[in-house]
């Protein structure tokens, strides 16, 4: 089986200013690789959707994942 990453990214709602918080799996350890994706994030405080590319997250977890 091919190594695998679990990628945590840490964003701010730009409409509350509460943490968001989303994974994505990836075969890519590198957040440069990642950095341009747009993802669709949801605050679970205000309910206000928008679209962010990875790079603006404010913190970025990776772990290896089985």
């Amino acid at each position: 089986m091919a190594v695998r990453y679990a990628h945590t990214f840490l964003f701010v709602c730009p409409a509350c200013g509460l943490p968001i918080v989303i994974s994505r799996v990836s075969k890519e350890q590198n957040s440069e690789d990642l950095g341009a994706e747009l993802l669709r994030i949801k605050c679970s405080y205000c309910d206000k959707s928008s679209d962010i590319r990875a790079l603006h997250a404010k913190k970025h977890y990776v772990e290896e994942w089985p």
